[in-house]
């Protein structure tokens, strides 16, 4: 019976860690906690790091400005950059792309997921973001819906 709980619990850590996300965001940033609430009812754990000086992480990754957000987030050394759909983080996590560093929904798109404001709900890309500096186009979205596979 011991071993039986044992390995339960190492089973369900490695699932928890497998979703875990140190979140980088300013220390007023309501949005970014919104999208950290997404998140956690997704079944995702966050570590929150708020930070005034959470662009560090940014410039540590390697994350062009015309691909940041208020925040940044890694997941299993992955850079999950802003309101990126849940969706699209659990496709990066399954396929685990070559030469990837991570996912972006760059700016802060109304209506995607943590920036929701009544009906005000635009198309915005998400993009992967590779080794080499250049990105490609996985999809657009509408809220935290999948409009048009990029990929």
């Amino acid at each position: 019976m011991k071993k039986y709980l044992l390995s339960s619990f190492l089973a369900l850590n490695l699932f928890a860690n497998d979703y875990f996300i140190d979140l980088y965001l300013s220390p007023s940033c309501g949005c970014c906690e919104s999208w950290a609430d997404y998140m956690q009812k997704k079944g995702y754990e966050i570590k929150f790091i708020k930070t005034r000086d959470f662009y560090k992480i940014k410039d540590e990754y390697h994350i062009k400005p015309q691909y940041q957000s208020c925040h940044t987030g890694i997941i299993q050394g992955y850079v999950i950059e802003g309101h990126v759909p849940q969706s699209a983080i659990k496709w990066l996590l399954e396929n685990k792309p070559k030469n990837v560093i991570g996912i972006s929904a760059p700016g802060m798109p109304l209506g995607s997921p943590g920036m929701e404001q009544g009906d005000n709900t635009e198309e915005y890309p998400v993009i992967l973001l590779f080794k080499d500096g250049s990105h490609r186009l996985y999809g657009y979205f509408k809220g935290d819906e999948l409009t048009q596979k990029g990929l």
